[in-house]
C-alpha cells in the first residue's frame, strides 16, 4: 500500500535505512506547500516520487532574489521581500577576493556586494550542513544543491513537521534529555571545526525524542573565523539558559571550556 510504505519510510530515526537513498532511480518531485517564511528565504514541503522505492519528503530551502523584477517573488513561489544578513562577523571567514571582499563589507551600499551576497549564503549553509552531517551532528541529511538553495531531508511526517524546541512541550525527563543531546550536537560540531553561531531552541527541533539543529548559513570555523570562540559561547549561554529556566541542571563554563578545550587540541 502507497500510504504503508510512505509512513514506514518516514517514521526510522535520523540516520536509519530511511536515509538510504535511490542511486539514479527516476522520481518526480510533487510540491505540498509552504513550511516557513523567513526574512531572507522560504522553506517548501516537497514530495519526491521515485518510481519503485516509494516517496520521500523534502524540506526545500530557496533564497529569494536581492532585487527581483516586477511579479517575479510572487512568480517564483515567495511570499515575501528579502534582507540579507548584514552582521560582517559571520561573513569574516568566507574565502573571497579582494574586490568581493570590499563589497561584502560595504553592505548596503553595493548592490554587487548584495546580489554576490545572495549568491554565497546558500553555498555556505549547504558546505555547513554537509559537513555537519558528515561530522555526525544530528542535523537533516543535505540531499542536493537547487538553483537557488537547497534540498535537505522534512523532519516531521504527513501528519505534521516537527516542531520548534522553544514550542515543544517536553517532560521533566526530555529536557533532561535534549540537554544531554545538546551537548553531543556541541561537542560533534566543535570536533568537526564549526561553530553554528545562531544556537537558540528556535533553531532547535524536537522530533521523536530526538533533538535536530537547523539553520547553519551563518556557521563559522575555528580556523578562519576570529569572532568563533566569541559565537561559541554565545551558543553555549543562549541554549544554557533557556534549558537552566526549565529546571535542567546547566553549567554553561564548564561546558565552555570543554569545548574550546576540544577546539584547540583539534
Amino acid at each position: 500500500m502507497f500510504w504503508e510504505r510512505f509512513f514506514v519510510s518516514f517514521t526510522k530515526p535520523l540516520r536509519g535505512p530511511s536515509m538510504a537513498w535511490p542511486d539514479g532511480e527516476p522520481y518526480e518531485d510533487h510540491p505540498r506547500g509552504t513550511l516557513k517564511s523567513g526574512k531572507e528565504a522560504e522553506i517548501f514541503l516537497l514530495e519526491r516520487r521515485f518510481a519503485t522505492s516509494g516517496p520521500r519528503l523534502l524540506a526545500h530551502k530557496r533564497y529569494r532574489p536581492r532585487y527581483p523584477g516586477k511579479d517575479e517573488l510572487r512568480e517564483k513561489g515567495f511570499s515575501n521581500s528579502t534582507l540579507y544578513r548584514g552582521d560582517a562577523k559571520y561573513k569574516a571567514g568566507w574565502n573571497l577576493r579582494s574586490r568581493d571582499r570590499r563589497a561584502i563589507e560595504a553592505g548596503n551600499r553595493s548592490r554587487y556586494g548584495h546580489e554576490l551576497a545572495a549568491q554565497l549564503w546558500p553555498m555556505q549553509e549547504w558546505e555547513m550542513l554537509r559537513r555537519a552531517w558528515e561530522a555526525g551532528v544530528a542535523v537533516p541529511y543535505p540531499v542536493e544543491r537547487s538553483e537557488d538553495g537547497l534540498m535537505m531531508e522534512f523532519i516531521g511526517d504527513e501528519e505534521q513537521a516537527a516542531p520548534k524546541l522553544a514550542q515543544a512541550r517536553l517532560s521533566a525527563d526530555e529536557l533532561a534529555s535534549a540537554w544531554e543531546q545538546m551537548g553531543e550536537a556541541l561537542r560533534a560540531l566543535t570536533s568537526a571545526g564549526l561553530v553554528h553561531a545562531d544556537m537558540s531552541a528556535y533553531n532547535l527541533l524536537w522530533w521523536k525524542a530526538r533533538l535536530v539543529v537547523i539553520d547553519l548559513p551563518q556557521a563559522v570555523e575555528f580556523t578562519t573565523n576570529t569572532d568563533a570562540f566569541d559565537l561559541l559561547h554565545r551558543d553555549v549561554a543562549n541554549v544554557g539558559e533557556w534549558f537552566g529556566r526549565r529546571g535542567v541542571e546547566v553549567d554553561v563554563e564548564a561546558l565552555y571550556a570543554e569545548l574550546v578545550t576540544m577546539a584547540w587540541l583539534g
